[in-house]
């Protein structure tokens, strides 16, 4: 079925089975052609349940057939946040997906997702809520949030102020003394009028109307900080600890400090009385950088789960562990990035246009991933409903398969464009990426000079914190080749609007597109799927016309990882017999309060696991 009839049928039935996702996942095993498969297959799902209504107009998916059985207890170990490298610790101001993600394990949005992958929402802050029209929203606060008892909070009650203050700081984008530092999602709330007509009422009047207002809301950097907290670390918002980030969650920080593991504790005042079952969770400090450490505290049982850079390698334990692992199969959300300065260097577009093509994608995900990726437009293969398709997308340049037609055409553009008198180059790598990946920087110079047919292109290291998130903002960063920030939700509308509409406030490129303007402001406030579909698919079209701007997106590859049996992980799908587990592939850590827990009667769970504490 074509991808047009796929998101009209999602958005009638709230969901997409657990059949596409794991068919797709098990043909990509073949190597990185048979990924061409995913969301091309059928919809159906004879085991699956269908959703039912809850409300505030959401939609929860029914419980699945199976489930396991949960005991509470335990502490979970593991690289839950990937790397380790925090900007900031104020949620509105943090650039880096760590902040976003870690938030969201100690702090809580107005409504969330239930299923982030299909974009099923629930209540959070907000029990329920209603949608006069697409610009007006009217959300009934919960009476029994507590923040967590602190010296800075007193665990007092949450109100619908608190909402208010977290929505119209972001609008203002300044600080208690009137600096304006970057804010990174200042645009999502220009123009929103924020009302309490009590205390647990807030009620929003959009400027114009928004068809992707809610998974705004429900992204994992949504998350609402506690006031008192937050404006008094304004002035050290780069230095970690604990007290910065009071929590109303299912987990409390109990560490959050620079050169030590982070962990947190379980949140005997939550509101959500039957979570978490498991006591906390800590992520080893810097564990993710090293996967030597890694594979070695993963076989020691000093961490529950691990994942190779290699799928092979993870594989291959697995295998050789079979009455005592399992094993789990994820798309990676943070979209793997070729990002040119074009306000430096490339300020010819032939010269983007040119590396769009010279890069090879497929190349990459065979040498580093092994063949477990599919390449991404500029809407992930992720966010399928809004995706070009694959079968489009390989006849655009960049994408194509014949590489002697990219590297002839990429070679007539870097000439015209003066690319050879620009002398040396360099693509830079950031450490964390080099961690797991230490070849990189020799696989990408040999990549670009022999597509290019020169020798001018050089790779070095850099740090995202130190080199490119300071600097992005004035047009300062570097060339760069890594992760970038995660895909949050399965409709690309209001990130692509940020990224690239003339006043974006993550428009790094500074793209000036009227047409493209035009598009995504269009494509943003209808509240019809197919139109939507429609609008995006054109802004696309600009997009790769334009190399992207120099804001390249590659490809999103698969992660294979292996888990010790005595886990039930968070994940969409248990692991059964023959079967791998089927996990999330946006993020989903808010979720692990309520699918996290621990399998006493595992032969795996030894007294070492058992009697760890935080």
């Amino acid at each position: 079925m074509g991808q047009s009839d796929y998101w009209l049928r999602k958005a009638q039935t709230g969901r997409v089975t657990r059949r596409r996702f794991v068919g797709g996942i098990t043909a990509a095993g073949a190597g990185a052609a048979s990924l061409s498969l995913v969301g091309c297959g059928d919809d159906d799902d004879d085991d699956a349940a269908e959703p039912t209504s809850a409300p505030g107009g959401t939609t929860t998916p029914a419980s699945p057939t199976t489930a396991p059985a949960v005991v509470d207890g335990g502490v979970y170990t593991g690289v839950w946040l990937g790397g380790t490298q925090f900007d900031s610790v104020d949620p509105h101001r943090g650039q880096r997906d760590e902040v976003g993600w870690l938030s969201s394990y100690v702090l809580n949005k107005i409504v969330r997702f239930s299923n982030p992958d299909t974009g099923d929402l629930e209540g959070d802050l907000a029990e329920k809520w209603e949608t006069a029209d697409s610009q007006t929203f009217t959300f009934a606060v919960r009476k029994d949030v507590k923040w967590q008892n602190t010296p800075i909070t007193n665990g007092r009650q949450l109100t619908a102020q608190d909402l208010k203050w977290h929505i119209e700081r972001q609008a203002a984008g300044k600080l208690l003394d009137g600096s304006a530092p970057s804010f990174r999602f200042k645009s999502d709330w220009t123009g929103v009028k924020v009302e309490t007509p009590d205390d647990y009422t807030l009620k929003l009047t959009l400027p114009a109307p928004n068809g992707s207002f809610l998974t705004r809301l429900s992204a994992f950097f949504a998350n609402v900080p506690n006031r008192e907290a937050t404006e008094k670390f304004e002035g050290a918002h780069g230095t970690l600890t604990e007290e910065a980030m009071p929590g109303t969650n299912a987990f409390t920080l109990k560490q959050w400090r620079t050169g030590k593991d982070i962990i947190l504790q379980k949140n005997p005042g939550h509101f959500r009385k039957d979570q978490p079952h498991i006591d906390g969770m800590v992520n080893p400090w810097g564990l993710f950088e090293d996967p030597n450490a890694y594979r070695l505290a993963f076989e020691q049982k000093q961490v529950d789960a691990w994942s190779s850079p290699d799928p092979s390698v993870t594989k291959s334990v697995i295998d050789a562990n079979k009455d005592n692992m399992t094993e789990s199969l994820t798309g990676v959300a943070n979209t793997v990035l070729l990002h040119l300065n074009v306000h430096k260097q490339f300020k010819d577009p032939r010269l983007v246009k040119a590396m769009n093509m010279a890069v090879d994608r497929r190349q990459l995900i065979q040498a580093f991933h092994q063949g477990l990726g599919q390449v991404s437009g500029p809407v992930t293969w992720l966010q399928e409903g809004f995706a070009v398709k694959p079968e489009d997308l390989i006849k655009r340049p960049g994408f194509r398969t014949d590489r002697a037609i990219e590297m002839k055409e990429a070679r007539e553009l870097w000439a015209a464009g003066g690319g050879p008198a620009l002398g040396d180059i360099d693509i830079r790598i950031p450490d964390t990426w080099l961690g797991p990946y230490p070849d990189t920087n020799q696989v990408v110079k040999k990549m670009f000079n022999d597509a290019l047919g020169v020798s001018q292109f050089t790779s070095t290291k850099c740090t995202y914190n130190e080199d490119i998130i300071p600097n992005l903002a004035k047009g300062e960063y570097p060339n760069w080749m890594a992760w970038t920030n995660s895909v949050n939700s399965p409709d690309p509308r209001i990130d692509l609007y940020t990224s690239f509409h003339s006043k974006g406030s993550q428009n790094w490129s500074r793209v000036n597109n009227p047409e493209l303007d035009t598009l995504l402001e269009n494509a943003r406030v209808t509240s019809d799927l197919a139109k939507a579909r429609e609008l995006v698919l054109k802004a696309q079209d600009i997009l790769l016309e334009n190399g992207m701007y120099g804001a390249i997106n590659l490809y999103n590859y698969i992660s294979r990882s292996a888990f010790w049996n005595y886990v039930n992980a968070n994940v969409k799908v248990q692991a059964s017999a023959g079967k791998p587990a089927a996990g999330y592939n946006l993020f989903a850590g808010h979720l692990a309060a309520k699918n996290l827990s621990f399998n006493p009667k595992s032969p795996a769970y030894t007294d070492s696991v058992k009697n760890r504490k935080i």
